[in-house]
């Protein structure tokens, strides 16, 4: 009798466990779709690990990406080509859409899934896997932008 009212409450426990963890998981999908409507600015970027600069201080000090609570994403280039300062040269255009911790998003008809390591009210740090330096290998290329 002792084994059969263990086992009860050991089952019971488990589905109560499953459950409270599929509520969170939506919960924090929920809260970073809220989290990440707005203008994101670029602040640092690592590639497979290590720190590396942005192309310019044109794409660190005025590139950025909108997301709108409707869905659509934008992100703006930058460059400084006629060496008068910094110019809009491009701007891309998608969508983008949040399932637990994972950004999909699509730019210029490409689509992308980034693993969201952070996101808070001031924070955005995402990691890719990507062909970053066209060798052939995926390279895990992380982007860390701050809320404008």
């Amino acid at each position: 009798m002792k084994t059969s009212k263990l086992l009860c409450i050991t089952i019971i426990s488990i589905f109560t466990y499953s459950c409270n963890s599929d509520d969170d998981s939506n919960s924090s999908s929920q809260n970073y779709s809220e989290l990440i409507i707005g203008e994101w600015g670029f602040t640092s970027q690592t590639l497979n690990g290590n720190n590396i600069d942005f192309d310019d201080e044109c794409q660190q000090n005025n590139e950025y990406q909108i997301y709108s609570s409707n869905g659509s994403y934008e992100q703006t280039e930058f460059e400084n080509l006629t060496g008068n300062g910094c110019e809009q040269v491009s701007s891309s255009n998608g969508t983008w859409m949040i399932d637990d911790n994972i950004l999909n998003f699509t730019q210029n008809g490409d689509s992308y899934s980034a693993e969201i390591l952070e996101l808070n009210e001031s924070i955005l740090r995402y990691k890719l896997s990507i062909d970053y330096d066209e060798d052939g290998n995926l390279d895990e290329f992380t982007q860390t932008l701050t809320k404008l």
